[in-house]
């Protein structure tokens, strides 16, 4: 079994991990998720993590090759249980559905805009792993977008799933870290699907 110390690469596959292993990666991710909701990224410390999880610094690092990775980890913890809320709330038309959806990503972020900071800040990791879950956290995201798109055609959907996160993003900093109005990434994403909604209910 290949451990993972502080610095390097690796950092234990979860393909093929045991349910005990599973279990306390798990129990690591969900306790770095509870201490970003509380606080800023750059305030939470590596060992903070492991005291909150139980586990020795050092087996944390066996599962996680640094801060970025983890919070990587964290972020996909985050926007799986998301989507999950989303799937149980869907009704109505597909119209509906996408603006009530829509508005739900950008209240998350809007209530917990430490998590979109992160997101933006593993953007430049040089961590493998880090990029990796990334990739992973965009492409769950833009295919969960594509499905509410879906009306629309595929190509049609993947082409309107990713201008939406365009501007979703680009709204989002402008507000997190430039003081836009929130009110102003609401009334954006609600005019780009305005656009688009004739299409929607037709289909």
């Amino acid at each position: 079994m290949a451990e993972q110390t502080q610095g390097t690469t690796g950092g234990l596959s979860v393909q093929g991990l045991p349910a005990w292993q599973l279990a306390r990666r798990e129990r690591i991710v969900l306790a770095a998720l509870q201490l970003l909701q509380n606080q800023e990224y750059d305030r939470i410390q590596i060992r903070d993590v492991a005291q909150e999880a139980g586990v020795a610094l050092g087996t944390l690092y066996r599962y996680f090759s640094s801060k970025e990775h983890l919070y990587a980890a964290v972020l996909l913890e985050w926007s799986a249980l998301g989507r999950s809320r989303e799937r149980r709330s869907k009704q109505g038309s597909a119209e509906r559905h996408l603006r009530s959806r829509i508005r739900g990503v950008i209240t998350a972020f809007e209530r917990q805009p430490q998590f979109y900071k992160v997101q933006v800040l593993l953007q430049s990791s040089t961590d493998p792993n880090a990029k990796a879950l990334l990739t992973e956290f965009a492409e769950a995201a833009q295919a969960s977008l594509v499905e509410d798109f879906a009306p629309l055609g595929l190509d049609r959907a993947e082409d309107a799933a990713t201008m939406m996160w365009a501007i979703i993003h680009s709204m989002l900093t402008q507000a997190i870290h430039h003081g836009v109005g929130m009110s102003e990434v609401y009334r954006i994403a609600d005019g780009f699907i305005d656009l688009l909604a004739d299409d929607l209910r037709r289909s």
